[in-house]
């Protein structure tokens, strides 16, 4: 009888030295797992592909910023930013923010590992960068104000998005007839509702395969076209792929791609 308590005994033991090993397993395994979760929204330093949230219509909260935001500004003389400046800024988690169009699509392909956010604050009223640069932020109503231009939130585009029309972008430095060296120029693309495009002179933000381009006109081209969140991706007949930012403005019927604003030909 004493042998068989005694066996007993052992069995309990072993079986609750099991279970404290399973749970320790567990508990591992889950700390992993919260790790990991942790590490690929992109808050911490260093971080990957933050998780992107589009911002919500007519909710802004200073303490809660996400999604994208953009409005413009008029630059007189071309210098800048060839005639209409498109100020756009994407606030990412973890206190993280992208100024200017993203280098290779919409604001759902931003990888903070690749250098080009950084961190702010918002201190009485000031947006404060990591480089130490101050911007005057506001909510009005239900609009963010940066610097004094309202801005308006970016909405991601319905899957599988076409369109049928012809579009333009024009642009010019300098006064054009009164400064010597002033020069203009136009863009016109024509996206069909087949998925097919043509374009004339179309500058784009970044070409598969290499780095992000802010310059020299493409020329005539053709190909395919595919919008997808709010990322717009050319295909031409040579194969060669492009991706910018897209965008429809909320109050007309232009486009955005990249940092250009297209207005429908008339």
């Amino acid at each position: 009888m004493e042998r068989m308590t005694h066996l007993k005994s052992i069995n309990v033991r072993a079986l609750a030295g099991k279970w404290r090993i399973g749970f320790v397993l567990l508990l591992a395994l889950s700390l992993v797992a919260a790790g990991c979760s942790n590490s690929f929204d992109g808050s911490s330093s260093g971080g990957g592909a933050a998780a992107y949230q589009p911002a919500e219509p007519g909710k802004v909260d200073l303490d809660q910023l996400h999604g994208m935001y953009y409005g413009f500004s008029p630059d007189f003389d071309g210098s800048e930013c060839g005639g209409m400046c498109w100020n756009i800024v994407t606030f990412l988690p973890g206190g993280q923010l992208v100024l200017d169009a993203p280098p290779s699509g919409g604001p759902e392909t931003i990888d903070c590992a690749e250098g080009y956010c950084q961190s702010y604050t918002i201190e009485n009223g000031e947006l404060v960068l990591e480089d130490g640069e101050t911007r005057s932020i506001e909510v009005s109503g239900d609009t963010l104000i940066i610097d004094e231009v309202e801005l308006a939130p970016v909405q991601p585009v319905g899957e599988g998005l076409t369109l049928d029309q012809e579009y333009l972008h024009r642009g010019f430095s300098g006064l054009v007839g009164i400064s010597s060296g002033s020069t203009s120029w136009q863009e016109d693309l024509v996206l069909r509702s087949d998925g097919t495009y043509e374009s004339s002179d179309l500058m784009i933000g970044s070409v598969e395969g290499g780095a992000p381009t802010t310059g020299a006109a493409g020329g005539d081209s053709s190909g395919t076209y595919e919008i997808s969140g709010n990322t717009i991706t050319l295909t031409d007949t040579n194969g060669e792929t492009s991706r910018a930012l897209f965008f429809l403005h909320e109050d007309d019927d232009s486009i955005q791609i990249g940092d250009s604003n297209f207005i429908i030909e008339e």
